[in-house]
């Protein structure tokens, strides 16, 4: 990588951590009115802003899937993972509706198309794996699939903030916690899928 490609890169990186720092600010000042629960009840604006940040990944990799063939089935898995995570932001909404579980039926298509990939390109994606590991998205990809995975996760674990603020106070601040630690992840993927589109460099 050039000078001139590296400065570009670090430029663009900047512009994703504003836009980071501008989300979470913009959730505190909603937040700031003292009532934390509205802030991170289902469906509140911590939720819908992970589910913009969900579907924008997946619109972003079936884009970048039709251009870049050698990449494209992994691609196209991953954006099929994104609109499984979509769905089931929307589990509460499928509550209020008065079916739990309808949000399953919302992420079948999403699964079905990546069972159908696994099975029929499984010989095909490891190397396209290997090639999009080289990508410069790749890195902000797979470190807010940690966090969402398994930062959060740990995080969220309800004994962990019973142990620390007691059994009456402690749903509050462990879903803040929880909540903003998801966002950041699937803001780091999002950011990981508009950087590997606007890379310069071909698969």
């Amino acid at each position: 990588m050039d000078r001139s490609s590296a400065m570009v890169l670090v430029a663009r990186l900047f512009i994703y951590a504003a836009l980071g720092a501008g989300a979470f600010q913009m959730l505190v000042m909603a937040g700031s009115g003292g009532d934390i629960r509205w802030l991170v009840r289902d469906d509140g604006p911590l939720e819908l802003a992970e589910l913009v940040a969900i579907v924008l990944t997946a619109a972003l990799l079936f884009a970048l899937a039709r251009e870049r063939e050698r990449t494209g089935n992994i691609l196209r898995l991953m954006a099929a993972f994104a609109c499984i995570a979509a769905a089931r932001e929307l589990d509460n909404l499928t509550l209020e509706l008065g079916w739990r579980h309808a949000y399953k039926l919302l992420a079948l298509p999403a699964a079905a198309y990546a069972a159908w990939l696994v099975f029929s390109r499984r010989r095909e994606l490891p190397g396209e794996l290997v090639t999009f590991a080289r990508s410069p998205g790749f890195t902000l990809m797979a470190t807010g699939f940690f966090i969402v995975v398994i930062y959060s996760q740990i995080l969220g674990q309800k004994v962990l903030w019973q142990g620390v603020l007691g059994p009456e106070t402690y749903r509050p601040v462990k879903d803040l916690v929880e909540e903003a630690s998801e966002l950041l992840g699937y803001l780091l993927i999002a950011f990981g899928a508009a950087e590997s589109c606007l890379s310069a460099e071909a698969d």
